[in-house]
């Protein structure tokens, strides 16, 4: 008879293979390295740019392919889902709405769509231009320009 921790174990691994077989095209057991962000993300593990190149660089091959080979990736995933999972989970709507209350310095209740692209442009981790696209399109309201970030918290807490 199994302990409920080697199924919880069991369907860990499992979640974290069919992720990383959605990126290994070729059948392989390996992804391109520049997916492994988009898989992690899957696991809903939400690292910034300097953590996920430093969790890359710790599973390559000492010679860089450009692909990860699926055993390394595991052996990461599992340790990211089990001892580590606390400090890479999603933030909450409070938090995101209290980091959008604190851009909001006349207290309207939203920022111009021009103002959050600039924000989120100039501070902090640095966006690509597609992400920065992507946010703004999924942020502003098309009628009036402008980001009700009451609203968005909900949304990004909630994807």
């Amino acid at each position: 008879m199994a302990f409920a921790g080697e199924d919880e174990h069991a369907e860990l691994r499992k979640k974290i293979k069919e992720s990383f077989q959605v990126f290994d095209r070729e059948g392989r057991g390996a992804c391109d390295v520049r997916e492994v962000g988009t898989i992690i993300r899957s696991l809903n593990i939400f690292p910034t740019e300097k953590q996920l190149q430093r969790w890359i660089h710790e599973i390559e091959e000492e010679e860089p392919t450009g692909f990860i080979v699926f055993d390394k990736f595991e052996a990461l995933a599992v340790r990211l889902l089990t001892e580590e999972a606390m400090s890479h989970k999603r933030n909450t709507e409070d938090e995101i709405l209290m980091a959008f209350q604190a851009l909001d310095v006349d207290k309207k209740g939203y920022l111009e769509a021009d103002e959050l692209e600039r924000l989120i442009t100039s501070y902090g981790e640095k966006f690509s231009e597609e992400e920065v696209k992507e946010m703004i399109i999924a942020a502003v309201d098309p009628e009036t320009n402008k980001v009700y970030y009451e609203d968005y918290a909900e949304m990004l807490a909630s994807e």
